[in-house]
């Protein structure tokens, strides 16, 4: 248990300075580098313990929850059928392209479709590894998708504002 403390504290650390050095992904992005990279380095491996991706999945959906109002509801209104057209296209996408992955690199069918799925770094890989995916290389895809998201998305702004 002591693995998973000194893990968990590296997560913290690393979290926490890409939060106050407002880099890409913040937090979530820095506690899973700071993580892995004890994982990957550390002789003793960490343990999820029990029941813990379970209060990882209530903390996310209170978070979520919580950040409801009736504004929101006004402007959901106007939003939602654009919203539903693009979540069902882009989950029709990422589905494709994980049946094509699986298909090439062996990688499995449901840690492709969460990794390729819309969605956060943090949710994906909980529900994957529910679903017997592999947890870690979702959390490669979403990462590497969140860097270029924060690096391009502002780019491409800029230049469609001209």
């Amino acid at each position: 248990m002591s693995a998973f403390y000194t893990a968990s504290l590296c997560g913290i650390a690393l979290g926490v300075a890409f939060w106050r050095l407002g880099l890409p992904g913040g937090p979530v992005v820095g506690a899973m580098i700071g993580t892995a990279a004890y994982q990957l380095f550390a002789p003793d491996k960490a343990i999820t313990p029990n029941g813990m991706d379970l209060l990882i999945q209530l903390a996310a959906g209170i978070l979520i929850g919580l950040s409801f109002n009736r504004e929101l509801l006004h402007i959901a209104q106007q939003a939602l059928p654009w919203a539903v057209g693009a979540a069902l296209a882009l989950i029709g996408l990422g589905a494709g392209l994980a049946w094509i992955l699986d298909r090439y690199t062996g990688i499995g069918l449901v840690t492709a479709l969460f990794g390729l799925a819309p969605g956060g770094v943090t949710g994906m890989g909980v529900l994957a590894q529910a679903e017997g995916g592999k947890p870690a290389l979702v959390g490669v895809f979403h990462t590497v998708r969140i860097l270029l998201t924060y690096l391009l998305v502002p780019l491409l702004g800029r230049l469609l504002r001209q």
